[in-house]
């Protein structure tokens, strides 16, 4: 009789369920997809207003819609001269989903990226290190 009585507080009995559930604030996700960006050479984002631009240490440029299981990731950047766009995009692409399911078990369905604007290595460098 004590092993039916178990059974019935495993088995699933409405009243041993209950609604509880994992969410994330778009500002982390749009600190992961961040940080993902800083890891790879010869992007940052770009700062909407003005044509003024944004460093690595915030999320200008950035725009994440979260769901319950999908989030979608959309990015302004600003691309170094003599660097291979597609191949970066393929590679920043690659990390975002991959940190983003890794780490909040979220799938990734797309990444979009516009780049807004080229600079020559000495100006890019400059942004970096201002910002």
């Amino acid at each position: 009789m004590e092993n039916k009585d178990k059974k019935s507080l495993t088995d699933g009995s409405a009243e041993n369920q209950h609604n509880s559930k994992l969410t994330f604030d778009e500002q982390v996700i749009s600190k992961i997809v961040l940080m993902s960006i800083k890891e790879i050479d010869g992007i940052t984002t770009a700062k909407g207003s003005g044509g003024a631009f944004f460093g690595r240490s915030g999320s200008a440029g950035i725009n994440v819609e979260v769901g319950e299981i999908e989030v979608a990731v959309d990015l302004r950047l600003i691309l170094e001269f003599g660097k291979n766009a597609k191949e970066i995009y393929e590679e920043l692409k690659s990390s975002i989903e991959e940190q983003i399911n890794s780490m909040t078990g979220l799938k990734v369905v797309e990444v979009n990226v516009k780049v807004e604007d080229v600079l020559n290595s000495e100006d890019f460098k400059e942004l970096i290190e201002k910002n």
